[in-house]
């Protein structure tokens, strides 16, 4: 069976997700860097800094090798990826709203910004939540074995 245009679509949201996720990684390993080879690397506060440097950085890393394996999973056109996608996005929505509400008082991000993009990946996750939820969706993922 052919791809479906929408399929393609998601999984290249996927490819871009893990890549965020990895410059997110790299920004992580570079603080831990910079935590273990200043002028106060033995310092407490430091070491602490180095240490949630490099737990975030790998925790970004290996979600980001898991978001390619799904998108890769989802261009293939694999009934798991279907769902192991749902049950990402599901919970995703929940987090993003809740995350919209949670973190108003913060100052460092300007208000507007923030609204425009958490609605932005609202939209996004609850397009990509009603297209995969689809029978004809669901059928072109059945289609393949796997």
């Amino acid at each position: 069976m052919k791809r479906p245009i929408g399929v393609t679509i998601i999984a290249v949201l996927m490819f871009f997700g893990a890549t965020i996720l990895a410059l997110g990684s790299v920004a992580f390993f570079f603080v831990a860097v910079m935590g273990m080879t200043g002028g106060d690397a033995g310092e407490p506060v430091s070491v602490a800094i180095s240490g949630m440097g490099v737990t975030g950085g790998f925790s970004l890393l290996v979600l980001g090798c898991v978001a390619v394996c799904l998108a890769m999973g989802v261009l293939e056109l694999r009934k798991w990826a279907r769902v192991v996608s749902i049950a990402c996005v599901t919970p995703g929505i929940g987090y993003t709203i809740f995350s919209l509400f949670s973190f108003r008082r913060y100052v460092v991000i300007p208000v507007v910004p923030s609204i425009v993009c958490h609605l932005i990946v609202l939209t996004t996750a609850g397009w990509a939540l009603t297209y995969l939820l689809r029978p004809q969706i669901k059928q072109a993922f059945s289609a393949v074995t796997g």
